[in-house]
Formats: structure tokens, C-alpha cells, sequence
């Protein structure tokens, strides 16, 4: 519920309004649109960008009209997207009982607040000028009930763990739980506590109100940081029927409205409002839906029509950076265990963090990679020695493959004995070794920001044995690492600890043989990583979904022994996607990503 309302502007920067490449289209009478600020008495010309409207209490706003995306299919699959390396994930990891209680940064002063719950406006609202006509809203769902099912909150934690991935170099907080009262307006320039609303609302009422039922979203320009007396410019809206209820989509367009609020234009081309991006990468400003990898830009992809710098405006206008988790050289180096649960960020395209391990011995392994559902951040990483000499680096080509996108994380194996040693984790562009590859459609390094998790195997004095698939418990486990008494003849041997193994990758499905019963086959290959013992079993999930991917019915095999690596499972008539789990002495690992959709045959 709207309790405090806002009459704000766009955002203002000095006496100039950040709005680069924007347009107003003409008004009534023919003129071209000119707008003032009716706090401060700015007046500001804008140039012309589709969609733009004057309204008619002097704001400005935007109806993102973008083509409706097709239903989530096999490559578009929020699972499939995400960069699946065997790892723990915010949105797996969190019950569907918090969905409503999500912070990416509790404690900071800004805020995105995602509202699924509906709510009411307040009377002086400024959409009740641009033809909303009721005070009340209605929520997300993708059916008749009130409650939120699990598979809906479900769908919510991921939203919001793609919307967080994407603000994560800011020092704001991406929220599903909305801020006391005042928290999402500014009412002075003393005020530091503020933000903005991103209400998803199904239906079509609010929609075909504000943009005739043709837009997936709408937003005030440059609200974020304006100084006003209540939160009547608000919310900006994601409409979850354009966009196939799919939580990638949703996000995305939550990312891009919020993008709005604080002063940011389209990403397109020179013959396009909307840049699409390619099969890998995309601008989060454009629309990406397709793309496995979506970023801020600065408009340095071929034929760029925006070459603003999303990051440098989004600050001006009240989003500040996040202070830096590490010092960028051997100097101001800080030791691994210090970053919470060897969870780091990456905030600007210059930012390295700089973790120290040591007491190595042996063939050390190090390992970096992104901790997100939908992750922006593509890692490289260095090991240098203690007075800063590099001596191994590792940043892979990234590409896009049927089973996701491959090469985001990083690692490195050398022999290392003593220490200290520094490991580097920075920001890198999709090319072999970091480099761009804007020419064979990825990207560099200018959005390649966000959260990383490393795993250091080989090194004491390091919590960094554990491996990153691997979720963080309160207490160590019964096999944490022991360290054998020293002697004054030997130094202290390490004894790895065994933990559970990697999940597979997503396996290969296929219809099953034509007569008899509706069978699929499902066929796939061991994890990457053990756990440090053999893998003694596996076992496959089916899983039933719906076109808007809402998982219907699940089916499961019974434990499978090691050697197994295909099985003929009959199921039902429907759409189905299968995951598998491996097992080793320790216990089961993680599911897989989702396969393709395949039908029973």
C-alpha cells in the first residue's frame, strides 16, 4: 500500500535534467513538449525518444512498448540462463516462506522495493491523471487465488535475486518488503533515506489504462532522488502478462524500470528505440529478453544509438556505488576470511579485490565464481605472489551453449607452498583471457560488475576449503579440515575435507521410442566435482510446468547406482524438464539445471 504519495520530477543534476538522447513527443497543439520542474522552476528541453509523455502536472514518464516476448522456452529458461556452475544460489538457498522478506542490503538507505501484493494510491497520485481510474491495484498472480503459492514465491525470490544481481554494485537495497513509511521518497536534501517503488500488477486494468494494453512496463524519468512532499509519482509498473509470467522477464523489466526512475534512457540502435542484444549478451536498458547475460552499458555495442554511461548517471541521481570489500594491490590486500561467507563484490570496472591465503602446500586450487541467479559479473582471476608478481591468471572465453552460459567463473591449479599468496578477483569483458568481444556479439568489461563467491583448495588459514557448490552452515561440518600437530622436524599437513559433490550439468533429454507407453529418455554425465570421494549414486527429478513454467507435478526415479548414466522414465502427457543429483559418501548434491522441455512419447 501507497501510505505516503510523491510529487516529484525526473532527476535533476545541477540545473540539467538527466535524461540523454530522451525526447518528449510534440504536445496537443503540435509544439515541441518543453517540461518544468515545478519544484525548482527548471525548464528543460527534451529530444525526441518513442514513448515519452508529458503529464499533465509537469512530469515526464515512458510507456515501454516493447514487442510481447514469446513463452519461455527451452533457451529462455530461468534455470538455463543462469550461470549454472555447481555452486550455492541465492534463490535456491532461500525458503519460500521469506519471500516477502528479501533484502540484498539490509541497513542501506536507498531502496528498490519489489510489490507483488497490490495495493492503494493515494488520491493525489499523478497515474490517476494519465488515465488510471481507481485508487486500488491488483498484484501478481498467475491465478484466481489471493494467497501466494510456493511456486509463485518462488518465481518472486528469483526476480529478486536477478533484480539484486543487477544493483549489487550499488549501495541499495533490493527488497520485497516494503520500507516504513517515508522510506521511498525524499523529502529534503537533508533526507538520505529514499528510493523507489516497481509494482508488477497482472491483469490488464493498470495496462490498458496507461498505455492502451501495449506496454510491459511504465515508469517515471528521474524520480529516484527528486525532492518532493509524498510518493504520488509512484510506483512504476511491470506488467507480468506481457512478459509470460517468467521470472527472467519480470526481472529484467523490473530492472529497466527502475533504470527509468533514475534517469536512464533506452539502449537501442540507430534504427531502433530497443536493442535486443544477441544470443549472449544484452543492455538491460534495451530489451534482452533473449540474451543469457544482460548488463549496464555505455552504448559500445555496433550501432549503439545511446551512449550513455548508466553507471555514472544512476550515481548522480541517488544511487551510490557500495564501498569496496578489498584493496586493489598487494599493499591493502585483506585476508579471505574476512569477506562473509567468501562473498565479495565487484563494484566499477577498475575494482579488484585483493584476498590473501596461506600456509599452502602442494597443488593449490583457486576459484572464483559469480554467486547470482542471472548473474552480470563474468570473473577473472589472478594469483600473485606476496609482493604483488603475478604467477597464474585465468579468465575463459564465455559463450552461450544449449545447457547455459559457460565461462563466467575462473579458476587456476598450481603447486604453492607457504605464503601469503594473493588471489585477484576482478570484472572481465567475454573474450579469451578477459579481452572484449564486442565482435563476436559479448561485451567488455564496463558492466561486468556484481557478486562472486571463491573456493581455495590446498591453503590453511583459509576458510576457502570449502568448495562454492557447497551452501555455509552455522556450525563446521563432522569433517571439517584437521590440521595435524606440528612437529619441529615437519610443517602442519592439511587433510582435505570431503564434502558433497557438484550437481551434473543438465542433462540431455529426448522422447521416448514410438509405441507402448509415454516414455522420455534422459541421459547425462558426472559432476565436474566429486567432493574429493567417488560418486556412489545418482537420482532423476521430472518435473511437469506449465507454459508460464510453474512446475505442475514432479516424478522421481529411486537411488540409481554409479555407473548409471541414462534412464527411460514413463510419465504422463505434458510438457516435462528433467534435473539430476549426484551422490557420494557425504550426502546428495544439488539439483541440476533444468534440461530442455521435452514431450512423452
Amino acid at each position: 500500500m501507497l501510505s505516503r504519495a510523491r510529487t516529484g520530477l525526473w532527476a535533476v543534476v545541477g540545473a540539467t535534467v538527466a535524461l540523454v538522447g530522451l525526447a518528449v513527443p510534440a504536445t496537443a497543439d503540435g509544439t515541441d513538449a518543453e517540461t518544468t520542474d515545478v519544484v525548482d522552476g527548471t525548464t528543460t528541453s527534451l529530444t525526441s525518444e518513442d514513448g515519452l509523455v508529458v503529464s499533465p502536472d509537469g512530469g515526464v514518464f515512458i510507456r515501454d512498448e516493447w514487442t510481447a516476448p514469446p513463452e519461455p522456452g527451452p533457451d529462455t529458461e530461468d534455470a538455463t540462463l543462469a550461470p549454472r556452475t555447481a555452486r550455492t544460489l541465492a534463490a535456491e538457498a532461500t525458503s519460500p516462506t521469506d519471500a516477502f522478506t528479501l533484502h540484498s542490503r539490509p541497513g542501506a538507505t536507498r531502496s528498490i522495493f519489489l510489490d507483488f501484493d497490490g495495493g492503494t494510491l493515494l488520491s493525489t497520485n499523478s497515474w490517476l491523471k494519465n488515465g488510471l481510474s481507481s485508487t486500488t491495484f491488483r498484484g501478481w498472480s498467475t491465478d484466481s487465488s489471493t494467497a501466494f503459492s510456493d511456486a509463485e514465491r518462488a518465481t518472486v525470490i528469483a526476480i529478486w535475486s536477478r533484480v539484486a544481481e543487477d544493483f549489487a554494485p550499488f549501495d541499495v537495497d533490493v527488497t520485497t518488503q516494503e520500507p516504513a513509511a517515508g522510506g521511498l521518497w525524499r523529502s529534503s536534501t537533508s533526507d538520505t533515506r529514499y528510493g523507489t517503488r516497481v509494482a508488477f500488477s497482472s491483469g490488464t486494468t493498470v495496462q490498458s489504462a496507461l498505455c492502451r494494453s501495449t506496454c510491459g512496463g511504465v515508469a517515471w524519468i528521474g524520480t529516484f532522488d527528486s525532492i518532493l512532499t509524498a510518493e504520488t509519482r509512484s510506483p512504476a509498473w511491470v506488467f507480468p502478462g506481457s512478459l509470460s509470467n517468467s521470472a527472467k522477464y519480470m526481472a529484467e523489466a523490473a530492472s529497466h524500470e527502475a533504470g527509468h526512475t533514475l534517469g536512464l534512457g533506452h539502449d537501442g540502435t540507430t534504427t531502433s528505440s530497443y536493442y535486443g542484444g544477441g544470443n549472449l549478451w544484452g543492455p538491460l536498458m534495451g530489451s534482452p529478453y533473449r540474451s543469457g547475460v544482460t548488463q549496464w552499458s555505455r552504448g559500445d555495442y555496433l550501432n549503439a544509438g545511446n551512449h550513455e554511461d548508466d553507471l555514472a548517471i544512476a550515481v548522480s541521481n541517488g544511487a551510490p556505488l557500495r564501498a569496496d570489500d578489498a584493496g586493489n594491490s598487494a599493499a591493502t590486500a585483506v585476508a579471505l576470511d574476512t569477506l562473509p561467507n567468501r562473498t565479495g563484490t565487484i563494484s566499477t570496472r577498475t575494482d579488484e579485490d585483493w584476498l590473501t591465503v596461506s600456509a599452502c602446500s602442494g597443488t593449490v586450487t583457486l576459484r572464483a565464481d559469480p554467486a547470482a541467479t542471472g548473474a552480470n559479473l563474468d570473473v577473472g582471476i589472478e594469483v600473485r605472489t606476496p609482493t604483488g608478481a603475478l604467477l597464474a591468471s585465468a579468465a575463459p572465453a564465455t559463450t552461450r551453449t544449449t545447457s547455459g552460459v559457460t565461462g563466467l567463473g575462473a579458476a587456476v591449479s598450481l603447486p604453492l607452498t607457504g605464503g601469503p599468496f594473493h588471489l585477484v578477483v576482478k570484472g572481465v569483458g567475454s573474450g579469451s583471457g578477459g579481452t572484449s568481444g564486442w565482435s563476436s556479439g559479448g561485451y567488455d568489461d564496463y558492466g561486468s560488475l556484481g557478486t562472486y563467491r571463491v573456493s581455495v583448495a590446498g591453503c590453511s588459514g583459509s576458510s576457502a576449503v570449502t568448495p562454492a557448490d557447497e551452501p555455509l552452515t552455522e556450525e563446521p561440518p563432522a569433517d571439517e579440515p584437521r590440521t595435524e600437530e606440528p612437529t619441529t622436524e615437519e610443517p602442519p599437513v592439511v587433510v582435505p575435507t570431503v564434502t558433497r559433490p557438484g550437481a551434473p550439468a543438465a542433462p540431455r533429454v529426448a522422447r521416448g521410442p514410438r509405441g507402448g507407453r509415454l516414455t522420455i529418455v534422459a541421459a547425462w554425465r558426472p559432476p565436474t566435482r566429486t567432493g574429493g570421494a567417488a560418486i556412489n549414486g545418482y537420482a532423476v527429478v521430472a518435473q511437469r510446468i506449465s507454459w508460464s513454467g510453474r512446475v505442475l507435478a514432479t516424478r522421481s526415479t529411486r537411488a540409481l547406482s554409479a555407473s548409471t548414466r541414462r534412464v527411460s522414465m514413463p510419465l504422463p502427457r505434458g510438457r516435462w524438464v528433467v534435473r539430476v543429483k549426484a551422490r557420494n559418501r557425504v550426502g546428495w548434491s544439488r539439483l541440476s539445471a533444468r534440461s530442455y522441455v521435452v514431450r512423452p512419447r
